[in-house]
């Protein structure tokens, strides 16, 4: 696994040696972020992190700071060893909670582009991005990663679904605000 674009690109990065975390492929990322127009500006958050590649792409492609929330303490520690590979450790906000447990707590932070991963048993897209919804700026996009089976509605609050696309055992549904 390694970053894909930007200024680190070919960067390695650590891996959750975990069978309960699932790894985006490279070629994934690459596809993302051309959906994406290849940059990243703002503030983003890489919900359901893992090892954080999404959000370290984002950081390699301009994000000016990102959270990462994941409930696996060893995800957390990996993500914190993934901003020190790329000495950017003070544009990563670390949170070990659940993903409830941050929705409930995200205050009044606004966001120009989310990530969520999920595992995919947990069909939460939807009620995650209503919960989002009022934490977005106008122009901000949500990235949904999930299985290639689940085709997500065109319409979820204010965004609307404006890229879906299927790479093997994967769809990616973005959204737009």
């Amino acid at each position: 696994m390694r970053i894909v674009g930007g200024i680190y690109r070919g960067r390695k990065l650590n891996r959750v040696m975990k069978e309960t975390t699932r790894e985006t492929a490279d070629m994934v990322k690459v596809a993302v972020f051309n959906m994406l127009e290849n940059t990243c500006e703002g503030i983003v958050l890489d919900l359901f992190a893992g090892a954080g590649s999404y959000g370290i792409e984002a950081i390699s492609r301009g994000a000016e700071k990102v959270y990462f929330v994941d409930k696996e303490p060893q995800a957390i520690q990996t993500i914190g060893s993934n901003l020190k590979l790329i000495k950017e450790e003070k544009k990563g906000l670390l949170f070990l909670l659940s993903y409830e447990q941050f929705l409930k707590r995200i205050g009044d932070t606004h966001f120009d582009l989310i990530f969520l991963d999920p595992p995919y048993k947990m069909d939460v897209y939807v009620d995650t991005i209503q919960t989002l919804d009022h934490v977005m700026n106008l122009g901000a996009r949500v990235v949904c990663e999930s299985k290639r089976d689940l085709i997500l509605p065109d319409e979820i609050g204010s965004l609307s679904k404006i890229k879906d696309k299927v790479y093997g055992i994967k769809r990616i549904t973005i959204y737009e605000k």
